[in-house]
């Protein structure tokens, strides 16, 4: 999300929130429940599709360059082997089937690369007993096949998952204006009835939907300082609420992680990704289903700073 969004967010879990907190009295009006009810599922449909669209897709790129690798190894091992082995026995054939130099391997495209490798891995198999005194074992040439079939697999990963992420980026866009929607065209209508009946109620409704940039106009809880390579409990609740509301904004110049865990100083088992300068607001249901500690990650190399808000 970029800054708009997630100020848009945090305005949504507010209205979220507060719907949790007065879910008795605005059920004197029932019109309103089904609109709170379908916000809160569409929240959640947010939350899933803005860790998607903020993947780190690199490991995918980093699994296949190494599956590549490992089987550009094999095939030049084996292919060697069978040209030994030709040569030795005088069989030409086999020779001009199986004798690449060794750049060959390097240079191949992916669709080459696995082509080759399994027409070696095909001239091979027959000779698996013969080729060991020419430095292919019989396990060299059943790894082949199985990293022939793990890079196979592999070869698409990586451009998957970034239209994964851009079709996630989309569905924040989308899912961000239907919220908008029923907020503006639904709620804000509904909500009118308790203006005169319940006024307090309603003035708790429009600063539920009053949106700044920083995600709160309160004062800080805790402003913290992050080390290098730290991790840390920025802020311990008396008892789990899942109606608590975090919002973490990061001041530093690197990434940081935030999650709520049940053991201090101990990432919680879902961090939430924080860039630098950003701000994001979590309801303590979506960090976690228990848990009383605040954990900020700094996994970087320089210091970095963080204002916690919660409400």
């Amino acid at each position: 999300m970029n800054k708009e969004q997630e100020s848009s967010f945090a305005m949504n879990l507010k209205v979220r929130n507060f719907n949790e907190k007065n879910a008795t009295a605005l059920a004197v009006v029932p019109a309103v429940v089904p609109y709170f009810a379908t916000v809160k599922t569409k929240i959640t449909d947010l939350i899933l599709a803005d860790a998607g669209g903020r993947s780190d897709v690199s490991g995918h790129a980093i699994a296949k360059t190494r599956m590549r690798e490992t089987l550009e190894g094999l095939a030049l091992k084996i292919s060697n082997a069978l040209a030994s082995y030709a040569l030795v026995n005088n069989d030409y054939v086999l020779q001009k089937k199986a004798d690449f130099p060794t750049s060959a391997w390097y240079k191949f495209s992916e669709e080459e690369l696995v082509t080759q490798a399994t027409i070696v891995k095909n001239l091979a198999v027959p000779l698996s007993a013969n080729l060991a005194v020419f430095g292919a074992t019989a396990a060299d040439i059943t790894a082949i096949g199985t990293t022939l079939n793990s890079f196979t697999d592999i070869i698409s990963n990586p451009s998957l998952a970034m239209d994964q992420r851009k079709n996630d980026n989309q569905r924040v866009v989308v899912i961000l204006d239907e919220i908008r929607t029923i907020l503006t065209e639904k709620l804000d209508v509904l909500m009118r009835s308790f203006e005169v009946n319940n006024p307090s109620l309603y003035s708790l409704y429009l600063s539920a939907r009053a949106i700044d940039i920083n995600g709160s106009v309160m004062k800080p809880t805790v402003v913290s300082e992050l080390p290098p390579a730290t991790l840390k409990t920025v802020h311990t609740a008396a008892n789990y609420n899942p109606d608590t509301f975090y919002t973490v904004q990061n001041l530093g110049t690197e990434t940081v992680f935030f999650s709520l865990s049940a053991l201090e100083n101990t990432a919680g088992s879902e961090e939430v990704l924080l860039n630098a300068g950003e701000t994001r607001s979590r309801l303590a249901e979506n960090l976690a289903p228990f848990g009383t500690f605040l954990i900020v990650r700094n996994p970087g190399a320089t210091q970095s700073n963080v204002k916690i808000w919660v409400e």
